[in-house]
């Protein structure tokens, strides 16, 4: 039988990359879903273990979208934030109770490099490139490894939250269009759906 769970990962994610009225209320309800209420439903099936035993690691891989806004994003950014938010509140419930032991993580990352978001674009690749799988991945095991609370990536993004705290939202809107964060989605395709095993309106082979 299965032991305790002592690590969680929340990586279960979908974008539709539509405009606002472009989408459909079903799919704005499914990313919601998905990559926010789904952490509620995940993570209540795992903290009493970890709770109990005050060592376990809570992993919310989110989004630089939960961070910013940006066009073409409304549902996605929507519910990464919400992603973003839910892991700070479980990191300061864990504080408050004294469970110092059980640990969460947040992982912000720029577009990743999956075909989850293939398309996607950006204006300055040397200073905001799109993340390789590998190099996101191997990050992401080094912050967990070290109970790094947030992992934003690349650095550049830390600007975000920065600029927002500091300037008025006319001058870190015009950042953002600088960065070309409002452009991103302009030529947006998303994965492509494999190709069926065999000819549509083929029969399979036989067994």
């Amino acid at each position: 039988a299965a032991g305790p769970c002592t690590i969680l990962v929340n990586n279960a994610g979908i974008v539709t990359g539509k405009k606002l009225l472009d989408g459909s209320d079903s799919l704005q309800e499914l990313t919601m879903a998905v990559n926010a209420t789904a952490h509620f439903w995940t993570v209540k099936a795992t903290l009493p273990q970890m709770m109990a035993a005050d060592h376990g690691h809570i992993v919310t891989i989110a989004s630089s979208a939960g961070l910013s806004g940006t066009p073409g994003l409304a549902d996605y950014c929507a519910s990464k934030a919400a992603a973003v938010y839910f892991d700070e509140s479980i990191r300061l419930e864990m504080r408050k109770l004294g469970k110092r032991g059980v640990k969460t993580t947040c992982v912000c990352p720029f577009f990743i490099k999956t075909g989850m978001f293939e398309g996607v674009q950006t204006r300055w690749p040397k200073l905001l490139p799109l993340l390789e799988p590998e190099y996101a991945a191997s990050k992401i095991v080094s912050a967990v490894r070290c109970d790094q609370p947030m992992l934003i990536m690349p650095l550049v993004v830390h600007l975000a939250p920065l600029l927002k705290g500091i300037f008025p939202p006319a001058i870190t809107d015009y950042c953002l269009e600088w960065f070309g964060v409002l452009d991103a989605m302009d030529e947006f395709r998303g994965r492509a759906a494999p190709p069926p095993p065999y000819p549509v309106g083929a029969k399979g082979k036989a067994a």
